[in-house]
């Protein structure tokens, strides 16, 4: 029986005609070894940014809205005029004319409304994942590789929970999926869009930035697939190579070790993509567009034993340290959650938490600062307390699944982080075990990042 693969292409790797040709290349030689494919692909590179800028645009001027179309036409039909057979082209022309002039409507109603609600707001940054298939397809076709395009309503991907960060639906995506989509995979490769769905009431909901790669996750799921992650690397790193020039790639990580990598800023793999791999057991590889023959980061079930103590180090540079201190807390079994109620109501997410007997300090990115303290100003409300921030911080992690029961880490951390005279203002290890996470001043970072990686990898 051939194989399944889906392919997740990346926008960033998107940029000009040889970058199309290389994914027509890759593809085309996987349909010769009869491999069945399934493409999830991003927008194009720069297309959401240009699509979230467009928003505020419109909604100050709707004389903004017909530039904003014809630069959005000229981003996608530049590809197209690649296109060698005419047929293909005006057909593609016509279906992006089509779609396009949708978007045309919702940003004249964006305009005219002078809002911009979460429904609106997904729906056109909805546009780049449904905008960019249309362009691929067309490449594909042109080198006589049979390829179909079905958008999200058509291929029925459901999904539920709130904008800008739902969840798919998977076993009523799955029923839609294994009876609109399986039966064309005999002949044809078949293009799915990433990072949207929808749901019960017909709303467009996204999956959040980098949802494409969840997506990607659970087509692989529905289909026992195996996934390879199209980037412009081959995978995840033991560090930046650009903070610690010695950094290699590794081999194999686990599901927890990516999840970990994911939420502390790795932008290699969405952390959301796991959750569905895992309920199958499924191995994704991270492969890279420009080097397609090397052998990238294989993710997979935690059966690989590593003597690794430390896989890689990921860091979020900008985040800022609130500390809510008050004597109030001590036996206070609502102190806590009044704290986290607050900065939920404002959809302000919190990184890293550590507490004492009297005292409770957390990270927030940095842009959420104001915002988080303007939400706390009520606690008083609930108990006297003293709240303090703290600016120009960063977060730096240490993943590895040998953190799990090792001895002696945090003195080895603060060991190396002392010899370079930095101070750790915050630290945490994980629930999981495989990640220790620290704060440290803003300028201290990638100081910080070359002594861990000197210490536990290099």
């Amino acid at each position: 029986m051939a194989k399944t693969v889906v392919l997740k292409i990346g926008g960033g790797v998107l940029k000009d005609k040889s970058s199309f040709d290389r994914v027509v290349k890759i593809v085309a030689q996987k349909k010769a070894n009869g491999e069945k494919q399934i493409i999830v692909i991003s927008a194009l590179y720069g297309v959401t940014d240009f699509l979230i800028e467009s928003m505020g645009k419109c909604k100050q001027d709707h004389k903004q809205v017909e530039g904003i179309i014809n630069s959005l036409k000229k981003m996608h039909k530049d590809y197209l005029a690649f296109i060698g057979n005419a047929d293909i082209r005006k057909k593609a022309e016509f279906v992006l004319d089509d779609k396009i002039s949708l978007l045309e409507k919702f940003l004249y109603g964006i305009s005219y409304l002078k809002e911009i609600s979460p429904r609106s707001r997904d729906l056109v940054q909805s546009f780049g994942e449904r905008l960019s298939p249309i362009v691929l397809e067309a490449f594909l076709l042109d080198n006589k590789v049979p390829a179909e395009f079905i958008d999200a309503e058509e291929a029925g991907i459901k999904c539920h929970g709130q904008f800008e960060n739902a969840l798919v639906d998977l076993p009523r995506t799955e029923k839609n999926l294994l009876s609109k989509a399986k039966p064309l995979l005999a002949q044809k490769v078949l293009l799915l869009p990433g990072y949207y769905g929808i749901d019960d009431s017909n709303d467009v909901k996204t999956f959040g930035r980098g949802g494409t790669d969840y997506s990607a996750g659970f087509i692989a799921n529905i289909f026992d697939a195996e996934l390879e992650i199209w980037k412009d690397v081959s995978g995840f790193m033991t560090a930046d190579p650009k903070v610690v020039p010695a950094a290699k790639q590794i081999d194999f990580l686990n599901y927890e070790e990516a999840e970990e990598l994911g939420y502390l800023g790795a932008k290699i793999l969405h952390p959301k993509t796991i959750a569905p791999m895992r309920l199958k057991g499924l191995y994704a590889e991270v492969k890279n567009i420009f080097a397609p023959e090397v052998k990238g980061t294989l993710i997979g079930p935690d059966k690989h034993k590593s003597d690794e103590v430390v896989k890689s180090i990921a860091c979020t540079k900008d985040i800022a340290a609130i500390t809510v201190k008050s004597s109030s807390m001590v036996n206070n079994p609502g102190f806590a959650s009044e704290i986290f109620s607050l900065l939920s109501e404002k959809e302000i997410a919190v990184d890293m938490i550590a507490t004492s007997e009297i005292a409770i300090s957390f990270t927030v990115e940095a842009k959420n600062l104001p915002l988080a303290l303007d939400a706390l100003k009520t606690l008083e409300n609930f108990c006297p307390c003293e709240i303090t921030s703290t600016k120009e911080l960063s977060l730096v992690g240490a993943i590895g699944q040998g953190l799990r029961g090792s001895p002696g880490i945090a003195g080895r951390l603060f060991s190396a982080l002392g010899k370079e005279n930095i101070s750790v203002e915050l630290i945490a290890q994980s629930a999981s075990e495989i990640n220790v996470s620290f704060v440290v001043k803003k300028n201290d970072l990638e100081k910080a990042i070359r002594a861990v990686h000197k210490e536990f990898i290099a």
